[in-house]
């Protein structure tokens, strides 16, 4: 299915990037990041992965309900141990089924139940990953340049596409 092919080369690149830091490019908080890490957005993007699949097997998907575990943050190889787990795990994902998405709201309190599907969450937790790894990009950049990642780091398909059928013609 060509979202888990996406699901899986997005968390690829994540794992390359981690694999290319020192422990404390990884965790260092950065000026850029508003004195986050590098390593907090990667545990963002990792939970987001997480949290679907631990969906998938209750029902219903809570992104709000992430761990955010801690070790995620400040261990670099439990990172990368962590992503061969969520790569294992993503790759039996075959048919697209009904989902319930609980979503917070500016009240508290008020935390409606939506109707999805498992196709449609993975998508969005890709769309997402995007978002921070161009947040990432931009801390790579800044605080790091001799960090390398792949062109299409942090830019949406979509974007690429676009970008690309502007140089073919």
């Amino acid at each position: 299915m060509i979202l888990v092919e996406e699901s899986l080369m997005i968390i690829s690149s994540i794992e390359k990037l981690i694999k290319q830091l020192s422990q404390n490019e990884f965790t260092n908080p950065l000026s850029i990041l508003n004195q986050c890490s590098i390593s907090q957005h990667t545990r963002h993007i990792l939970e987001f992965y997480q949290e679907y699949l631990l969906g998938l097997q209750r029902g219903e998907i809570d992104y709000d309900a992430r761990k955010r575990s801690n070790q995620l943050e400040v261990d670099k190889e439990f990172s990368l141990e962590f992503i061969s787990l969520l790569k294992k795990e993503l790759q039996v994902i075959s048919i697209d089924v009904p989902i319930l998405i609980s979503v917070s709201t500016h009240e508290k309190d008020v935390r409606p139940t939506l109707k999805s599907s498992s196709f449609r969450e993975l998508a969005y937790c890709n769309e997402h990953s995007v978002h921070h790894m161009a947040i990432i990009k931009i801390a790579l950049n800044h605080s790091f340049p001799n960090v390398l990642v792949a062109g299409g780091f942090g830019i949406a398909f979509s974007t690429q596409h676009a970008t690309q059928s502007v140089i073919s013609s």
